[in-house]
């Protein structure tokens, strides 16, 4: 049940352009789950963070803007 708490958390964070939720990459549950809301690949989600940090609207402005946008289809 807790899980499916966090992933409906995640989707409303991933809707909301101001969310300042962070994603823990060091949390394969987590990364799964923040990918999944923002419907993009593990590796997209992953480098996206490397580059922008963890708080979701920057990784959504990242991936928004092409960041690793080619990346999302792959997988």
């Amino acid at each position: 049940m807790a899980a499916m708490n966090e992933a409906a958390h995640a989707r409303d964070a991933a809707e909301d352009p101001q969310s300042q939720e962070h994603v823990d990459i060091d949390d394969k549950a987590s990364v799964d789950r923040w990918a999944k809301a923002l419907g993009t690949t593990d590796e997209a989600l992953i480098n996206a963070v490397q580059e922008v940090g963890t708080r979701i609207d920057r990784i959504k402005e990242y991936l928004g803007q092409g960041g690793m946008g080619a990346d999302q289809s792959a997988g």
